[in-house]
């Protein structure tokens, strides 16, 4: 169907399909090594962008989104039922949804944190960086009374180096739920861990599970009730901001 167009096309569908849902702003940093320069990129990639739109591949959405450090209104595209039985050859249809801002918001940050992943990997070629998005990053074990769960990470992270490998679960807070309910989805990863499933998958060591935050006070609120609960393996959860997260994927986790 793209033949004769340019190869961008199947590229650009194929990242819209991985992350559900991008703004230009972050497909232009997904294909920018396609261009020579960042402004070429960003002209390209919006033409680009209005040519499947105009050919019903995509369709767009205007929305104010609250970003790390603040909100605008942002152009957010996401595959028609054109676009997706183009990519998979199935005749089935998207069902209408209205999603909401707050489930915008937070599929953005997502996609945002595998971008700023990407682009470490980029700016460190020594390290290889595979990063799993929903659903591969999701776990099925047999919790404690025998039935089948499904642990639903956010991101699934292996870093590799020449001398080690470091594993993490990615979770992108929000800042909307009550502490109460983060540290719930805590025990999730401890009944996971104690399951033993992923650490048949590894080296035997389970991963880091790795809150990101969209500011300190909420960092402050979160480490507060982690450490609040005795029980809890606290060795296993790091809370950082954005900031934060690329320097410890870098560098890997503190020993102290």
């Amino acid at each position: 169907m793209f033949d004769h167009d340019h190869p961008i096309y199947e590229q650009l569908l194929k990242l819209i399909r991985e992350h559900r849902f991008l703004t230009t702003h972050q497909l232009v940093r997904l294909t920018i090594t396609e261009y020579g320069s960042l402004r070429s990129a960003k002209r390209q990639t919006l033409r680009h962008l209005w040519t499947l739109h105009d050919r019903q591949f995509l369709t767009r959405l205007e929305r104010r989104i609250g970003g790390w450090q603040g909100g605008s209104t942002v152009t957010i595209w996401t595959l028609t039922t054109k676009g997706m039985r183009h990519l998979t050859g199935s005749r089935s249809r998207l069902r209408p949804h209205h999603y909401s801002t707050t489930f915008l918001e937070h599929t953005l940050a997502v996609a945002e944190m595998n971008i700023l992943l990407n682009e470490l990997s980029v700016q460190h070629p020594e390290l290889q960086v595979e990063v799993r998005n929903e659903p591969e990053c999701w776990r099925r074990y047999l919790n404690e009374h025998g039935v089948t769960t499904t642990l639903k990470p956010d991101l699934s992270v292996t870093v590799t180096s020449p001398e080690y490998v470091d594993r993490y679960f990615l979770e992108v807070d929000r800042a909307t739920e009550n502490p109460g309910r983060v540290i719930g989805k805590c025990w999730q990863f401890i009944h996971h861990r104690r399951s033993g499933t992923e650490q048949k998958r590894t080296d035997g060591i389970y991963p880091f599970v790795v809150w990101i935050v969209p500011y300190e006070k909420r960092k402050a609120q979160l480490v507060r009730a982690m450490d609040s609960e005795p029980k809890l393996q606290r060795e296993l959860f790091i809370v950082v901001t954005p900031n934060e997260l690329l320097p410890l994927i870098r560098d890997g986790p503190s020993t102290a």
